[in-house]
């Protein structure tokens, strides 16, 4: 068997294995595995950790301080490789002090792998920023996370800068072969013993939300890692042993699955916390969190150099990677329309919005030169180079730019500065690298268009194209100087940000309508929070004749008779069913001055979350509500339990028992207990208010057990009676 299968179906033998306990947690182990790991993230290396501010923020910021300083290194090394490509001869000045290449092919690996490292700091420390929110509000360890973004860029600044100058004063015999192994080293090993401690850092807070909740955004971000540390084994092992093949699936996964997993994972946060709705589609989510990981990717394409079976192979998963990168689009823009009017008023939002809308269109552009590299036939020129190349700075650019807007805040406890500068930095990295890229196209076609003539007298010139190419890109560079001068502006800031958390909603009151079926996950679907106040509505079925209509106590007059005489003579059925025994669990807390949420604590033995059957009999008992047998009890969660998991919590609870005082009221109210305790209140019980809402069949009731009047208009009836 080809060892690219093999290796395939190990990794995603342990992604699957990652991510079913992520979800569902791994027991009764969980807690000591966390203890194990705040152990060596709070101790080890020992005295460097505590060299960094363990206060709630601190990690996410450092990530994304020091990806903000690569990022702007990176936008201006890409502006020269491009002006380079204009004027071979721009930077001849350089070599004074020993800056001196022949094409440009050094500056253009450095631009990339400076953008590389740029980019997952910043998407990391955007993630980090979601993942401590779904927490405790902070990371298990921020001394660790901040401790291993100095590390990285340590390992990174050693590799790419330091070994550079150093091979030019020292001399080495093969010295390539020397240069290869450190820069093996560092970028695949070093590294991947950092995302190890960041990946414990990431689980042991994820380990802290709250029971039954789970984030896109973490799920993403856990699977990223796991995937680029399997992919950095691969890569070292594939070169140890100079396995091609083992070699191609680590590029995949390191240039493919890892940058699109950062991309989905920041996004998933900043567009529904912007747009306060949920995620549009939850079938576009599965497709987009499970395709993502079994397909590949179109970017960053290298040549298989396999037989046609693995080559037909590649092409098909090449093609089917198109329906995770849509779906997760699709998805995300939905969201986003629901409340567009904040989108826009968010640059981070804005700019997550803009690099979504632009993924399917670098994605398709990239599948057709991706699979011309795939199959080695090279008719497409430098045409994936410069694709990927426009994909990185624009879309990756874009939601680079989100997480400095979005998750930088956030984690300062600050608002953002100046969301003006940061709504114009994110319309020119949009506009500058799309033109620039398409402009960079339009000269790569030109020159193939030449070629393929077959004309020998002809040349292509791109100069042109370059030149217009530099002149759009320059506002990809001014707008990450913009985004730094907001973030250091945002970090200096004195306006604390009014964050509201997760529980709330901006939806005050929400109506129900009797009669109506839904869930919880529906009402949450629609933007109902927690505080928000829901109000149960009655329904009235008309059987012909006359209809009538509720009229507001502060209308009610003299000359109206509110209610027909047939409700005055009415006399309330008896109720029946699992109504009787909320009823008279409701009139309990109103004797009682229990509030629902303190009576499902009480009720709530083993602090699941969640009441059984057997839980809910035993308070029916204690509350005196009565000892049903268990087939009654069950009958009563049944009519309770709106998602039909068989259990109850807090809000089922809360609605039906709201419900219910809406349509029946305490049992006092609806004259069950009237007895002879009735007869004997005084005038002094009665208040103009509290007998203004009573109806008039209830009056008549009480002014006769009083001895008085009994005949006239409500008015009437509730001065008799204050006057008796």
């Amino acid at each position: 068997m080809e060892p690219v299968f093999i290796s395939a179906a190990i990794l995603l033998t342990i992604l699957v294995i990652v991510s079913y306990y992520v979800t569902n947690g791994i027991g009764t182990m969980g807690a000591p595995m966390r203890q194990l790991a705040l152990f060596l993230m709070n101790k080890a290396p020992v005295g460097l950790v505590d060299l960094f501010k363990d206060e709630p923020g601190s990690g996410s910021k450092t990530w994304i301080k020091y990806g903000t300083g690569w990022f702007l290194l990176a936008a201006i090394c890409g502006f020269l490789g491009i002006w380079h490509k204009y004027d071979p001869t721009a930077l001849d000045s350089l070599a004074s002090i020993g800056w001196s290449y022949d094409d440009g092919s050094a500056l253009s690996d450095f631009t990339s792998s400076v953008m590389g490292i740029a980019f997952t700091y910043l998407l990391v420390g955007g993630c980090l920023v979601a993942v401590s929110r779904a927490g405790s509000n902070r990371l298990a360890s921020e001394a660790n996370a901040s401790m291993v973004a100095v590390l990285y860029t340590a390992s990174m600044a050693f590799s790419l800068i330091l070994i550079p100058i150093i091979f030019r004063f020292v001399d080495i015999t093969d010295e390539q072969s020397v240069r290869d192994l450190i820069t093996l080293m560092t970028t695949y090993v070093v590294s991947s013993l950092l995302f190890t401690a960041l990946l414990m850092n990431v689980l042991a807070t994820y380990s802290t939300r709250g029971e039954g909740t789970s984030s896109i955004t973490a799920w993403f971000l856990i699977m990223a890692i796991v995937a680029r540390l399997v992919g950095s084994l691969y890569h070292v092992i594939g070169e140890a042993t100079d396995n091609s093949q083992m070699v191609w699936l680590s590029e995949r996964v390191l240039d493919g699955w890892v940058p699109l997993a950062l991309m989905f994972a920041l996004a998933y946060h900043v567009i529904p916390h912007a747009a306060k709705a949920p995620v549009w589609s939850g079938s576009l989510l599965n497709a987009n969190m499970v395709l993502l990981f079994v397909t590949v990717p179109p970017f960053f394409m290298t040549e298989s150099n396999a037989g046609e079976l693995l080559q037909n192979i590649g092409a098909l998963l090449l093609t089917f990677s198109m329906l995770p990168l849509f779906a997760g689009s699709i998805n995300l823009l939905a969201t986003a329309s629901a409340n567009s009017g904040n989108v826009l008023k968010n640059p981070g939002a804005l700019s997550a919005t803009l690099a979504m809308f632009l993924l399917p269109l670098f994605a398709i552009g990239s599948y057709f030169t991706g699979m011309d590299t795939l199959t080695g036939t090279d008719k497409m020129l430098t045409m994936s180079v410069t694709i990927d190349e426009g994909f990185m700075f624009t879309v990756g650019g874009l939601m680079m730019l989100s997480a400095i807007f979005s998750s930088y805040p956030l984690a300062a406890g600050r608002k953002l500065a100046d969301s003006s500068r940061g709504n114009m930095a994110t319309w020119f990295m949009m506009f500058g690298g799309l033109t620039a890229t398409i402009t960079m196209l339009i000269g790569d076609f030109t020159e193939k268009a030449v070629l393929d003539s077959g004309v020998e007298d002809v040349v292509a010139s791109t100069s042109g194209f370059y030149l217009t190419a530099a002149a759009m890109f320059y506002l990809v560079s001014i707008s990450v100087v913009m985004a730094t001068l907001v973030l250091i502006r945002t970090g200096t800031s004195s306006q604390k940000l009014e964050e509201l958390t997760t529980a709330e909603s901006d939806v005050q009151t929400y109506t129900l309508v009797d009669g109506t079926t839904t869930t919880i996950q529906q009402l949450i679907g629609r933007g109902v929070g927690l505080n928000t106040t829901l109000v149960i509505g009655d329904t009235v079925d008309d059987d012909g004749g006359s209809t009538v209509i509720a009229v507001s106590a502060s209308l009610h007059n003299d000359e109206v008779t509110e209610f027909p005489e047939e409700e005055e003579e009415a006399v309330a059925e008896e109720i029946k069913g699992p109504d009787k025994q909320l009823v008279m669990l409701a009139d309990y807390l109103n004797k009682t001055g229990q509030s629902v949420f303190e009576f499902f604590k009480s009720i709530d033995l083993d602090d699941s979350g969640n009441i059984d059957g057997f839980e809910l009999q035993q308070a029916l008992i204690k509350s005196d509500v009565g000892e049903y047998p268990p087939w009654e009890v069950e009958a009563l969660v049944a009519a309770v339990d709106l998602d039909k998991d068989g259990k109850l919590n807090l809000p089922e609870l809360s609605i039906a028992l709201a419900q219910i005082a809406s349509n029946y009221g305490t049992p006092s109210e609806t004259g069950e207990e009237a007895t002879e305790d009735s007869a004997e209140e005084t005038n002094s019980e009665h208040t103009e208010g509290s007998l203004s809402k009573l109806k008039k069949a209830e009056l008549v009731a009480i002014a006769e057990e009083m001895g008085v009047a009994t005949t006239g208009t409500k008015s009437d009836l509730v001065a008799a009676i204050l006057g008796a």
